[in-house]
């Protein structure tokens, strides 16, 4: 019976009420290996983890699903004693670590896990922790759990946390056209007529649309067809091509690209330079028909002479000469005009039907090679740019242009979206962006200075904006303090106040609501500092980042003020490399978040490193190849997560608080974001703020 069925397998994954353009990171799916132990041959194995309790890096699930696989394959005996192995390694793993890891509750993981089992014309299916699977063959609709409104066993206990794991199994009889779900404990909230009419849908990519608009806020799930093997999948997909072959089609059209590129670049001059044509050609086309006048006139000299004429009449006969000479200049001149005017509309032509040419090799190339597809179009941008010299504003050269970028970022998960700006300071350098509430500040690295704008409700224009006189370089304060050079500044959580800090240790606290409102103080020690970078405050502590020094020098608060020395963040002489910090932060839980200007996150627990990988971006995307220059964490319950920039792509990205990516942004007008520098998110708007060179934009993660 093995192999007469075989899966189509789709997969869904939202989190925070955002559908994430990745598969979840524990799920996998897998079919036997050579090496599968007797009885296991013939297998297909499903896998999905749903975090429970502390979040691990997306790597942590995905490992622990190989290994998951690796051990089931590697069993003996019936599926059931397999699966059984398997999720007793799996726990017994999890559970040794969080023995070690007993006094540290941010290390310890606990996993919910339901694998399923394709065997012969069985499906096997085996759970632990609140996860549920769905299957729906013969018009039956089958829960497993069987009540997924009983609480009880759908809530069990995750693995990592017993010695031995609960697991529940059943088996299934099924046959071409069943459809199995598996899923975390979402999937329970759904009502079960409303859940048997969603499986009912023609095809899974129907199913996956209408789960998607039943589950708002969070779900991971896997979605199995089985089908027999001569099925043909309702996905549109193009034949296989030889990379070989598409590597050398695109060499040869880059090739004929840069020389349509030159030769428009040179006929776009000289059409510029339309009067020197001109006149060039019409010198040389006068100088020859000159001389072919002159050689006629000759000629009728000698065998007509002309007579001896009255000085009117000679008049009359220079005339005539004349008209006879101008006449065919004037329509030989026409020519040259017509020809020279036509010469950009040919050549235009030409540009136009090579454009539509690698429009159409991009449109005939595999869309699953994105590397091939990517670069034809690109190439067919670069080809528009050419046409672009030639005859600027053509409508068809447009729509070329938009099919190709909007394809493009389509392949990249990019969306774009209008920058639009907020306000501007002249001559200023835009380097931070923090907001609290309608309250946007940001800082002037150039000129050293604060400014204040205070936002509409809709936060998309600027009711008021001003520098604050304060907290900018050369201000005195009482006490004697004068502001230096400014390194950072940020929102007490706890007061409310808006904090600024100089390099000289200057402190500078002012209230939002009475904006001249101001304190200074000099905190101790600054003067050991050697390269003070960024300021955080948490839990009314005060954190800043020496990049220089490799430490984060933690004040304590007495009162309203920091009167004690600095603690170390990093005990011992192992101190990590802060040089290229491009900004740090801290979570409400006391999570150390650091950015590097290569686009590496390190993440610190009470000074220690816990495991930290960005995953999910597009080949190419990542921030370790794009490189950073700022980030925001929303660490509110609103849609939590990371927002990163590139300066080098003009980018946007959005993550979770995990480090999956969720979307990127870029604006139609990639100029407008050349120097962005500094983001800050207002998701109750769900605005983007970015700062770049001297202005602020707003960008909308949602269309409209």
């Amino acid at each position: 019976m093995a192999f007469e069925l075989e899966a189509l397998v789709g997969h869904l994954y939202i989190v925070g009420g955002r559908v994430i353009n990745v598969n979840p990171p524990g799920a996998l799916v897998e079919v036997a290996p050579p090496s599968a132990a007797p009885g296991r041959e013939g297998d297909t194995f499903f896998l999905l983890i749903a975090p429970s309790g502390s979040i691990a890096p997306t790597t942590f699930y995905e490992q622990l699903a190989r290994l998951a696989a690796e051990r089931y394959f590697s069993a003996g005996g019936s599926v059931t004693i397999a699966l059984r192995t398997m999720f007793q390694l799996i726990n017994r793993n999890l559970y040794e670590h969080n023995l070690e890891h007993s006094e540290d509750a941010p290390k310890q993981f606990e996993t919910s896990m339901i694998a399923a089992v394709l065997h012969e014309d069985d499906m096997y299916v085996a759970r632990v922790g609140p996860v549920v699977s769905v299957l729906q063959t013969a018009g039956l609709t089958l829960t497993f759990p069987e009540d997924l409104k009983d609480d009880e066993p759908l809530f069990s206990v995750p693995l990592g946390l017993l010695p031995e794991p609960e697991i529940s199994m059943v088996r299934y009889g099924v046959n071409a056209g069943s459809r199995l779900v598996l899923s975390d404990g979402n999937l329970a909230d759904i009502p079960g007529d409303r859940l048997t009419s969603i499986l009912l849908e023609n095809d899974i990519e129907q199913v996956l649309r209408n789960l998607r608009r039943t589950i708002k806020i969070q779900s991971q799930l896997m979605l199995v067809e089985l089908v027999p093997p001569e099925y043909e999948s309702p996905v549109l997909a193009a034949p296989g091509e030889s990379s070989h072959e598409v590597s050398m089609r695109l060499g040869a059209a880059r090739q004929q690209l840069n020389m349509e590129i030159e030769g428009a670049q040179w006929k776009g001059l000289r059409r510029g330079d339309f009067l020197s044509l001109l006149r060039w050609g019409l010198a040389r086309l006068a100088g020859q028909i000159a001389g072919v006048l002159i050689f006629f006139a000759d000629l009728l000299q000698r065998f007509f002479p002309l007579p001896e004429v009255t000085p009117t009449r000679r008049l009359s006969s220079g005339t005539l000469i004349l008209t006879v000479l101008l006449i065919p200049l004037i329509i030989v001149s026409i020519v040259v005009l017509s020809w020279v005017s036509n010469l950009g509309e040919t050549e235009f032509e030409q540009c136009l039907g090579r454009l539509q040419e690698t429009a159409n090799l991009a449109r005939s190339l595999d869309t699953s090679n994105r590397r091939s597809v990517t670069s034809a179009w690109n190439a067919a941008l670069q080809v528009a740019e050419a046409c672009d010299v030639m005859r600027r504003d053509d409508p068809a050269v447009a729509a070329m242009r938009e099919e190709a970028q909007s394809l493009i970022d389509a392949i990249n998960n990019v969306k774009r979206r209008e920058a639009l700006p907020l306000t501007n300071f002249e001559d200023a350098a835009i380097t931070r962006l923090r907001l609290q509430g309608t309250d946007l500040y940001a800082l002037d690295d150039k000129n050293d200075l604060v400014y204040s704008i205070k936002l509409s409700d809709d936060g998309k224009a600027p009711l008021r904006q001003e520098p604050i006189s304060l907290m900018r370089i050369g201000a005195a304060h009482e006490g004697g303090y004068t502001i230096g050079q400014i390194v950072d500044i940020a929102f007490d959580d706890h007061s409310g106040d808006l904090t600024m800090l100089d390099r000289n240790g200057t402190l500078v606290r002012c209230s939002p609501q009475f904006i001249l409102n101001c304190d200074a103080q000099r905190v101790l020690n600054a003067n050991n500092w050697e390269g003070p970078k960024s300021l955080t405050i948490w839990a009314r502590k005060l954190y800043i980042l020496d990049s220089e020094a490799g430490q984060i020098w933690r004040y304590d608060p007495s009162g309203s003020s920091y009167v004690s020395a600095p603690r170390e963040y990093f005990a011992g002489s192992a101190r990590p490399n802060l040089r290229n910090v491009v900004d740090f932060t801290i979570s409400q839980k006391g999570t150390v978040y650091v950015l590097y200007d290569d686009g590496i996150m390190k993440t610190y627990i009470g000074g220690n490193e816990s495991p930290f990988v960005f995953s999910g971006f597009n080949e190419g995307s990542e921030p370790d190849i794009v490189h950073t220059d700022g980030f925001f964490l929303n660490d509110s319950p609103f849609a939590p997560g990371f927002f990163l920039t590139s300066r080098r792509t003009r980018t946007i990205f959005e993550t979770t608080v995990a480090g999956t990516f969720m979307d990127s942004y870029q604006a139609f007008d990639q100029e407008k974001l050349e120097l962005i520098s500094a983001v800050v998110a207002y998701p109750e708007q769900n605005l983007v703020y970015v700062a770049s060179g001297n202005t602020i934009f707003y960008l909308s993660m949602e269309l409209g």
